[in-house]
C-alpha cells in the first residue's frame, strides 16, 4: 500500500521522515550498532517529477561512538527536518525557502533573498540612483556573508551583532559605513512591517563619526568666466547651467519637467518631488533673471509633452540620466586649461556643478540678510527645503555674515 504523503506548498508533498538504522530504539550498550546513521524523508516537486519521478531522497547524515549521543541526534534532525519542510517550507531541490506567491516575504527567507525583495518593494519610490547604490550595498554584504560563520543565515535570525560584524567587516570609510547602515536600516524596516524580524536590528548599529570638510565653492567671479568661457564653447549648457543656477533645484528635477509643467506667464513650473513613497507636486519659481532662458530653450519644444532637457541638453522626447551634467562639467570645466579671469590667468576649477546652487542660495541669503530684497527666507523657499536647517547647509557664507556686525561692535 502506497504511503500517505503530507501536501507541502505549491504543489510539493514528503513522505513521513524516519530514521535509519530501523531498530535504532531497540539498540543497547551492549549492541553492535552501525556507526553512521540517517535521517531520512521523500520530496516531491510537481517542477522536478521527470528528474526524480520517485521523490528526492532529502537525507541527514551523522555518525559517533557513543549510542546516546546517535539517539539524541536521530531525535534532533529528524524534528529539525520536519521544522525545515512544514514550518519553514524549505525546497532540498531548489535550496531555497518557498513562499504561496513569488515576491513574499516571510520570516524564512534567507538574508539576501529576503533584503532583494525589500529594495524591490521599496524601489519604485527611490530615484534611479538612489536604487542602484541600495543594491550595491546589498550585493557588498553578500559577497561578504560567504566568508563568515553565517552564511546562510534567515532574516528572523538576524541580530544586531550580525549586521555591525558586516558591517565592519566591509572595511568601509566612515561615511561608506553611515550610508551603508541607512541603506539597511531602511530595508530592514520594510521587513519588519512583514513579520521578517520582529525590531530592526540596524537601529542600535551606532554610527560612526564623519569628518565633515568644507567644499569648493565657485565664487561670483568664477562662476562669471566659467559661463562667459561655456557660452562659446557649448551653448546648451551654458544654458542649462543659468536655468539650474536661478532654479535653486536639482538636475534629477529638471531633467523631468516637460514643457506642459512650465506656466512662463505666471512665472512657475511644476516638478514632481520623490521622498520615500511620498510623491508630491511642488511649483517652483522662474525669477525674471532666468526668464530669457526659459523662453528661449520652450521656443524650441516641438509640442508640450517633450522633456526641455532631452539629448544634448534640448527639447526631447527621451528623459537623460542626471549624471551628464557631473561627466560634462569635468570635460568642459574641471579638466579645461583654457577658463582665464579677466586678467588673462587660467581658473582651474575644483568645484563640483552642483555648487551653482550652494553660490545661488548664498548670494539669496546674503541680499537678505542686507536688506536688499523684502523677502522672509528667500534661499528656504527658492529651495523648497521643509527646514531653514538644510538651507543652512548651502549657505555657506551664513556663519561670516552673522558675525559681521561683531566685528564692528565697539566696546569701551
Amino acid at each position: 500500500m502506497k504511503k500517505e504523503r503530507k501536501t507541502l506548498l505549491n504543489g510539493c508533498s514528503r513522505t513521513s521522515v524516519f530514521i535509519s538504522p530501523k531498530n535504532y530504539k531497540s539498540f543497547t550498550a551492549k549492541s553492535k550498532f552501525p556507526r553512521e546513521w540517517r535521517v531520512t524523508c521523500r520530496f516531491y516537486d510537481p517542477n522536478f517529477s521527470d528528474q526524480y519521478p520517485d521523490g528526492f531522497q532529502f537525507r541527514k547524515k551523522f555518525t559517533s561512538d557513543n549510542l546516546q549521543e546517535l539517539k539524541i541526534m536521530a531525535q534532533l534532525c529528524s524534528e529539525e527536518m520536519e521544522e525545515m519542510l512544514d514550518v519553514k517550507n524549505y525546497n532540498p531541490l531548489t535550496k531555497e525557502y518557498m513562499s504561496e506567491k513569488v515576491n513574499k516575504l516571510h520570516p524564512y527567507l534567507p538574508l539576501i533573498q529576503a533584503l532583494n525583495k525589500a529594495h524591490i518593494n521599496l524601489n519604485t519610490g527611490w530615484s534611479i540612483e538612489y536604487g542602484k547604490e541600495v543594491k550595491r550595498c546589498i550585493n557588498r554584504v553578500e559577497k561578504f556573508l560567504y566568508f563568515t560563520d553565517f552564511p546562510d543565515i534567515l532574516i528572523n535570525e538576524v541580530r544586531t551583532w550580525h549586521i555591525k560584524t558586516i558591517l565592519d567587516g566591509l572595511n568601509l570609510t566612515n561615511s561608506m559605513f553611515n550610508h551603508s547602515r541607512s541603506h539597511l536600516q531602511a530595508l530592514f524596516k520594510e521587513l519588519a512591517q512583514y513579520g521578517c524580524c520582529d525590531i530592526n536590528p540596524v537601529d542600535n548599529v551606532v554610527k560612526k563619526a564623519e569628518e565633515i570638510k568644507m567644499r569648493d565653492v565657485l565664487t561670483k567671479e568664477q562662476m562669471y568666466c566659467v559661463h562667459k568661457f561655456l557660452k562659446e564653447k557649448c551653448y546648451t549648457f551654458y544654458r542649462y547651467g543659468k536655468i539650474f543656477f536661478y532654479s535653486a533645484g536639482r538636475t534629477t528635477e529638471l531633467f523631468k519637467v516637460k514643457k506642459c509643467d512650465v506656466d512662463l506667464e505666471n512665472q512657475e513650473y511644476k516638478v514632481l518631488i520623490k521622498k520615500g513613497k511620498l510623491y508630491t507636486w511642488v511649483k517652483k519659481i522662474i525669477i525674471p533673471a532666468a526668464i530669457p532662458y526659459w523662453k528661449e530653450i520652450l521656443s524650441e519644444c516641438n509640442d508640450d509633452s517633450e522633456f526641455i532637457f532631452s539629448k544634448g541638453l534640448i527639447p526631447g522626447e527621451v528623459c537623460i540620466s542626471p549624471k551628464q551634467i557631473s561627466r560634462r562639467w569635468k570635460r568642459h570645466v574641471k579638466d579645461s586649461d583654457n577658463i582665464k579671469d579677466s586678467h588673462g590667468n587660467v581658473i582651474k576649477v575644483t568645484a563640483d556643478f552642483y555648487t551653482h546652487k550652494h553660490l545661488f542660495l548664498d548670494i539669496l541669503d546674503e541680499m537678505s540678510h542686507e536688506e536688499l530684497i523684502p523677502v522672509i527666507n528667500p534661499a528656504q523657499r527658492m529651495s523648497n527645503h521643509t527646514r531653514i536647517t538644510t538651507t543652512n547647509i548651502y549657505t555657506q557664507g551664513k556663519e561670516a555674515r552673522k558675525n559681521k556686525d561683531l566685528k564692528k561692535l565697539m566696546v569701551e
